[in-house]
């Protein structure tokens, strides 16, 4: 549609003889803009007409109903009841000052009415200060987001459009339909080959491949845009890049298609990228099931693979303001979808919290406020993992100062901003209503000061608040974790080298005392590694008091004397490993574990336990907490200890002590997470360590446990502890991250 001035009387329903003297006198009456163009657009969904008005200087169009219409059309009349009458008395319409009233408020918002006088240019001017940003925000709003015009392809595509013609005719669809089916046929039929391809294409040679499909298709993306919009009369001023937080986009400028007057037509430009990437993936899968190996069958396969999962995961997204959010807009007949979807959610939310009583941003029924609200919220659920997600990329793509400002920067400007001006809004409004308290406890709505009925409460009005208070109020008092019970004194035989066996150690349940040998070993390696090294310290000793007094026996006899002390701690190291193999106990115990299936003269290898004896009159339970626990933990809290194993009582226990030096080595490889614990770890030279920084805490036993069978049983520990919100506990997280990303 060819854009015309805004004329008044050129619509049918204005009177050509308003009297704009009337006005003249009274104080400045607002008038539209002359260089507005006015267009007339789709029918809404309930069938009522609607205009488009478009500001060229700015580029903006605004889609305005009946009632707006016959507003602007009768400003000359220069009285707000002039033009509700007129409006009653020319139409159907039933209207009232007030409504007349907010219309204007509406145009002189957004600066669509002349402003002339002195109070109309101020307030112009201000605007206009407001609109101005600082160089750093300038700096900041260029890196969230700028564009990149690279062609003007206005007269090109006036040119080319009509040799496309094809593309768009019936028989070429039928075409592409029946191409899909054969190539999706074919990939069944060779799914295993096409499956491997993608699975080797895993590697830096398919990311650069997958990259090159990606620019081509995204450039066909476009075209299709573009040539759409030509061919429904629409200019295309510009194509290019936008960046969106450093993240390129192609774009193809078609706001003009808000001028049209069909929304199939809106449809068709808007869902013209996706169908050509579907076009190009139809007719590459056919390709690909026909041609033979080779660089030219390994392209189309890039093309086809990148072509539908960018537009499945992408493109066809109605979250983000891509092709789906505005084929979803023209489908739904219901323009600026997220905008109004977001006043609707923030409406419903501030009722549901404190019951203002305000009137919804549209009036619209309960099912399609409902579907409103929910698609908001699904959206900001989906923004905030997107935008995290493209924080934390940008924080490792560039050098950690820079990365952590940019991600400071983005996470405020996407995340925390809009929570902050909810939230001060919030305030605004508690403080603004006098009575919110006794509305609080009454039910009476925020800032209703008479004396009307009590509003009823719904049950989702609770369930919210009961929400945040989860999130806010610190209601954990309790670290939970794994642990180990076992006896606060015990001992293990392990074998520390190959050895063989002498003497047995004693059956489980043998009472011992204090000095008693629990089994013999013998190494022969380690005997005779002894008997040569006694052999040399007694031939070092013989040969030192051989030596003479002369002055250079003396020098010799220095060199003796050093090489005698190595010998003699050497032969000491080697008699103290030879003692291990009788160990002697050094407190009273019983003999709680026995190695099954060892006799006499058996030989068992390096790292064999053996046998396990203990006190077990008193019983600890060792338990590791992370960093983040630490603090909350005091010696002298009270905990208990849950066993794993079925049948066995709770224990209660104590707090006794706290390593403030996080574990280098794990001693309780049941806790491991290889042995079914939650202890992450990795193996290195027959050693458990782990893999993140946890703390040991140990917890005795109070009182008698009872017959315990084994030495050593997992369970769960319940440590009492401060408090922590949810809430403060990702902010502390939060906090930490940032303070060790910066490196203080």
């Amino acid at each position: 549609m060819e854009a015309v001035p805004f004329a008044p009387s050129q619509e049918p329903g204005i009177s050509p003889t308003a009297v704009q003297s009337a006005a003249e006198d009274a104080a400045p009456w607002p008038q539209l803009r002359e260089d507005l163009t006015l267009h007339r657009g789709p029918s809404d969904r309930n069938g009522a007409p609607v205009w488009t008005l478009h500001d060229p200087a700015r580029n903006q169009y605004f889609s305005i109903d009946w009632l707006t219409f016959e507003v602007i059309s009768r400003l000359s009349l220069g009285d707000a009841q002039a033009v509700a009458e007129s409006i009653n008395i020319q139409t159907t319409l039933h209207v009232d000052e007030q409504e007349v009233l907010g219309v204007l408020r509406f145009m002189e918002e957004h600066e669509l009415v002349q402003r002339h006088d002195p109070d109309g240019i101020e307030w112009l001017r201000k605007r206009r200060e407001l609109r101005n940003k600082g160089a750093m925000q300038h700096l900041i709003h260029s890196y969230l987001f700028f564009r990149l015009p690279l062609l003007r392809p206005d007269a090109w595509l006036s040119r080319v459009t009509p040799h496309f013609s094809f593309f768009f005719s019936r028989t070429f669809l039928l075409l592409t339909l029946f191409a899909f089916v054969i190539g999706l046929w074919g990939v069944y039929r060779q799914w295993s080959t096409f499956a491997g391809t993608l699975v080797d294409t895993f590697s830096l040679q398919g990311l650069l491949s997958y990259a090159g499909a990606l620019v081509a298709v995204k450039f066909t993306h476009e075209l299709g845009h573009a040539l759409t919009a030509k061919r429904m009369g629409c200019r295309v001023p510009t194509m290019g890049i936008a960046f969106l937080v450093m993240y390129p986009m192609a774009y193809t400028d078609v706001t003009e298609s808000w001028k049209l007057d069909s929304n199939g037509k809106r449809l068709r430009i808007a869902g013209a990228g996706i169908a050509t990437e579907v076009l190009i993936a139809a007719w590459c899968l056919l390709l690909w099931t026909i041609l033979p190996e080779g660089g030219l069958r390994g392209a189309v396969f890039f093309l086809a693979t990148t072509s539908l999962t960018a537009t499945l995961l992408i493109n066809a997204s109605p979250f983000m303001r891509f092709d789906g959010y505005f084929l979803l807009c023209d489908v739904t007949g219901m323009p600026n979808l997220h905008a109004r979807s977001f006043a609707m959610a923030r409406w419903w939310l501030r009722e549901k919290l404190f019951l203002f009583g305000d009137a919804a941003p549209e009036d619209l029924s309960v099912r399609i406020q409902r579907a409103m609200i929910a698609f908001a919220l699904v959206t900001w659920i989906y923004r905030f993992i997107i935008f995290i997600g493209i924080a934390v990329l940008v924080y490792h793509f560039f050098f950690k100062a820079l990365g952590i400002f940019l991600f400071v920067i983005e996470i405020w400007y996407f995340l925390a901003r809009p929570i902050f001006n909810e939230l001060m809004f919030w305030r605004k409004r508690l403080k603004a209503a006098s009575e919110s308290v006794a509305a609080f406890g009454t039910g009476v709505q925020v800032g209703d000061s008479s004396s009307s009925p009590k509003k009823k409460r719904k049950p989702i009005f609770y369930m919210l608040w009961a929400i945040f208070l989860i999130l806010v109020l610190p209601f954990d008092f309790t670290v939970n974790t794994q642990g180990i019970l076992k006896p606060a004194k015990s001992f293990e035989v392990i074998a520390f080298t190959p050895a063989q066996i002498l003497a047995q150690p004693p059956a489980v349940g043998t009472q011992l005392v204090p000095g008693q040998v629990l089994m013999r070993m013998s190494s022969p390696e380690l005997e005779h590694r002894t008997e040569v090294l006694q052999a040399r310290v007694a031939s070092l000793i013989k040969h030192a008091g051989s030596v003479g007094f002369e002055s250079t026996a003396k020098a010799q006899q220095a060199i003796l004397r050093e090489q005698l002390q190595a010998a003699q701690q050497e032969l000491s190291g080697l008699l103290a490993e030879r003692s291990r193999l009788a160990p002697v106990t050094t407190f009273a115990g019983e003999v709680i574990d026995v190695v099954p299936d060892i006799h006499l003269g058996d030989w068992v290898p390096k790292g064999q336990r053996l046998a396990t004896y203990a006190n077990l009159s008193s019983w600890v339970v060792d338990t590791y907490v992370e960093e983040s626990d630490l603090s909350r933990l005091e010696v002298g809290n009270w905990a208990r200890f849950f066993p794993e194993s079925a049948g066995l009582p709770t224990l209660s226990l104590v707090v006794t002590q706290i390593d403030r030096d996080a574990t280098r080595v794990l001693n309780d490889p049941a806790l491991a997470a290889t042995a079914g614990g939650q202890i992450l770890v990795r193996q290195k030279n027959q050693t458990l360590i782990p893999e993140r920084s946890v703390f040991r805490v140990r917890l005795i036993v109070e009182g008698d446990p009872g017959k315990i069978s084994t030495g050593h049983l997992r369970g769960s520990v319940v440590m009492l502890g401060w408090p922590r919100s949810i809430f403060g506990e990702f902010l502390r997280g939060a906090a930490t991250t940032l303070v060790r990303e910066m490196g203080f």
